[in-house]
């Protein structure tokens, strides 16, 4: 499965959770009322992943 293949499935005020089963905590807990849908959410992931694997 490759990067374009992750899709976000979940999201709490305290974490996501990935396709492949990957959860991680979000680094400052999200209010209730800021708790985007997974397919919103899955911009931001998208953005700083592709952010993460350009580095040198």
């Amino acid at each position: 499965m490759d990067e374009n293949s992750i899709k976000v499935v979940r999201v709490t005020t305290t974490e996501f959770e990935l396709s492949d089963g990957r959860v991680y905590e979000h680094p400052i807990p999200l209010e209730h009322e800021e708790v985007p849908l997974p397919e919103a959410f899955q911009e931001f992931y998208d953005y700083w992943l592709h952010i993460w694997l350009a580095k040198p």
